[in-house]
């Protein structure tokens, strides 16, 4: 199959549950696995993004433009697990649909690993991994679907990821050619009853996508199933998708905005209101002075509560506004989805106190991508936005990444830092093109209470530029909030894939 190469199609923005201790909140075939210790008790200590059960958290890459000799952009996931000393080079696991435990074949332009979302689908203790690959062809009866996609479970277990085996998961029959599901992903507990639902955004058919309610069986069956109600009413549409509790109810509700293939064309964001038939729409975000919120097509939108009121806020990034400066808006969580009583607030850089201003020549795209969590340990999730073509240091599109503080009146300029590759402590040296910022994620790998900010950088040398190979970065946090202090880069090849090879490591995460 083919999908346009953009960023638009990005999905790798931050998970809505829980970051540093912080709210942010036709059966198909088959592949079971025995593992060694298969009749283990869960873990003690549950994560949404736990696999192997150690009580650290996990980390997925999207690496959807894996190719190999043979097979072009049949994808992959490479999962880097958490420890004491967080993440690390050698602690991963690379998983292909050519992988022991994972159904199915690898095949080119499946571009396996588009969208990843965790969490416990079979209700074992330990959470399992969503990986979808839209451009999956489907064949049953007799009668086969080009393109129609596919969405695959890997368990988790004792042993991590893939020992314990995995399935499709039901989709049922297609209904179009071309439906493209799993253009993203999100996953909690719309109906509210303690178990993990899956939700799965299409791409083509004019509607929006799937709510699949847990448990799930070994074979991949949810429990029940129901469509999203949102008619996109567009052939094809760059669908995104955010879980998180904005209503204060513990019910997970489910944000949907869509978008179509033409550049700056616009979505209303729906607010899909968990309960328990499941979610359902309840309407639409809206502006400072009441009009929809639109959302420009491709960045991931962000669900976390920065005030601690107990009702998520939803961060919805626009890279294309004051003139593709760019800026990101809070929406402030209601009952009803949204607080009346509160406008929406805007931040740029022009914002007291955060670094910077749009006074200089360029694009930045501020707010491009943003990613939350609790950086400095407070008890308030923080938002990282990054600027993938700031101009800095005489170079054209090096890019740099802001850390905005949340606090007891919500999200604020004031104490916000700001880091580059030319930044004191941060590994390597910034260089035109290098886009750092080109993914970003928020998360506690180490256990410590507080989120190292991850960091997608596109060209990592001069030589990696034109091939977009990509890297991650990783920046501690501390009482102080994301320092550079003990930060560390991997390139490709430290992750044992190769360089130049248009991976864009690190610019895709699971949610």
């Amino acid at each position: 199959m083919h999908i346009p190469l953009r960023r638009a199609l990005a999905c790798a923005a931050t998970a809505a549950l829980a970051v540093g201790g912080v709210v942010v909140s036709t059966a198909h075939a088959t592949n079971t696995v025995a593992y060694a210790g298969s009749a283990a008790t869960a873990p003690a200590k549950q994560l949404v993004d736990d696999f192997n059960g150690d009580g650290y958290r996990d980390v997925v890459l999207n690496l959807r433009l894996r190719s190999t000799s043979s097979l072009n952009k049949s994808g992959a996931v490479m999962v880097l697990n958490g420890s004491a000393s967080g993440l690390s080079s050698t602690n991963r696991k690379l998983i292909t649909e050519a992988t022991s435990g994972v159904p199915g074949t690898a095949e080119s332009t499946d571009w396996f690993g588009t969208a990843t979302t965790t969490g416990d689908f079979d209700g074992d203790g330990y959470a399992d991994l969503a990986v979808s690959a839209p451009g999956e062809d489907y064949v049953s009866g007799g009668t086969s679907w080009t393109d129609v996609g596919r969405v695959t479970l890997i368990w988790g277990g004792p042993e991590g990821l893939t020992r314990h085996g995995g399935a499709y998961v039901a989709l049922g029959t297609p209904s179009v050619q071309g439906r493209l599901a799993g253009m993203d992903l999100a996953s909690g507990d719309f109906d509210g009853d303690g178990k993990q639902d899956l939700a799965v955004a299409d791409g083509r058919g004019g509607k929006a996508g799937t709510v699949l309610l847990g448990p799930f069986t070994r074979t991949g069956t949810p429990a029940a199933g129901r469509p999203m109600g949102v008619d996109t009413g567009a052939p094809f549409t760059y669908t995104q998708l955010a879980a998180g509790d904005i209503t204060g109810d513990g019910v997970s509700d489910l944000l949907v905005s869509y978008a179509t293939r033409v550049l700056g064309s616009t979505g209303k964001i729906h607010v899909l209101r968990g309960g328990a038939a499941g979610p359902t729409d309840a309407g639409h975000l809206k502006d400072a002075i009441g009009n929809p919120l639109i959302h420009r097509e491709g960045e991931p939108l962000a669900i976390a509560d920065v005030d601690r009121d107990g009702r998520g806020d939803t961060i919805v990034p626009e890279p294309f506004a004051n003139g593709y400066k760019g800026r990101f808006t809070v929406v402030h969580g209601g009952t009803n989805g949204q607080d009346p009583a509160r406008k929406p607030v805007s931040f740029d850089q022009d914002t007291p106190g955060v670094p910077d201003t749009n006074s200089d020549s360029g694009t930045d795209h501020f707010g491009g991508q943003v990613a939350v969590g609790d950086v400095n340990g407070d008890g308030y999730a923080d938002v990282i936005a990054t600027s993938r073509a700031e101009n800095h240091s005489d170079l054209t599109n090096p890019g740099k990444i802001t850390v905005l503080r949340g606090g007891p009146g919500g999200l604020t300029g004031s104490g916000s830092t700001a880091f580059t590759q030319n930044t004191s402590g941060v590994p390597g040296v910034a260089i035109a093109e290098g886009a750092f910022g080109e993914g970003a994620k928020a998360v506690d790998t180490n256990g410590d209470g507080r989120a190292e900010a991850l960091i997608g950088v596109l060209g990592t040398t001069a030589a990696g530029v034109g091939s977009h190979d990509g890297g991650l970065w990783v920046l501690p946090g501390s009482a102080t909030g994301t320092t550079a202090t003990g930060s560390r880069a991997f390139a490709p090849a430290a992750l044992g894939l190769p360089d130049s090879s248009g991976l864009r490591v690190g610019s895709w995460f699971n949610r």
